[in-house]
Parts: C-alpha cells; sequence; structure tokens
C-alpha cells in the first residue's frame, strides 16, 4: 500500500522527494488499535490477493482486535450503494464500533 501517485514524475518528487510515492509501514499500527477489513470479491480497486497482502502484514495484530469481513457479492461501489448494504456492511460496522 502506498500513498498517493500523482502519475507524474515532476509531482510525485514535489510531494514526496522522490520519484514514487511511499510505501504505508503496516507494521506501524499498533496491535492493539481495533481494525474492521471489509472487501468483495468482485472489488477492481481493492482486489482479494491485494488484501490478502494487507493480512498478511497484520498476522501478528490481537486476534481480538481485527475483524475481517468478505462480502462475496461486493464490488468496490457496493459497499456504498447496495441496496442491503445497511444490513450487509453498515450493522456489523456499527457493531463493531459498539464493541470497541
Amino acid at each position: 500500500m502506498a500513498m498517493y501517485n500523482y502519475d507524474n514524475l515532476v509531482e510525485n518528487m514535489k510531494h514526496y522527494g522522490q520519484p514514487t510515492p511511499p510505501t504505508y509501514n503496516i507494521s506501524n499500527i499498533p496491535n492493539e488499535i481495533p481494525l474492521f477489513i471489509s472487501y468483495g470479491a468482485k472489488d477492481l480497486l481493492s482486489d482479494v490477493n491485494d488484501v490478502q497482502i494487507l493480512l498478511d502484514k497484520l498476522e501478528n495484530h490481537d486476534k481480538d482486535k481485527l475483524v475481517v469481513q468478505f462480502v462475496k457479492d461486493y464490488a468496490h461501489g457496493d459497499f456504498i450503494m447496495a441496496v442491503n448494504a445497511n444490513k450487509v456492511v453498515y450493522s456489523p460496522l456499527i457493531d463493531f464500533f459498539t464493541l470497541h
């Protein structure tokens, strides 16, 4: 996972001092911070393989603090626009916030 890529060498240099955006150091996330990660099988922007790389980097995260939700039939926009998003995504998210 990297910071925003301006797709322009000059802009990246201006913002980051290097030609490509720097990557986020996932290991800097404290293990005791509650995390809710939700992703869909049909998401082309955050595909399953990319999410798995993220989850692999979070393998030492406190299991009681990490909730991973996989939604088989969801694409990127479905997390906002699906008619059942309230039930599928938002209710579990609110429950997560209530617990933590």
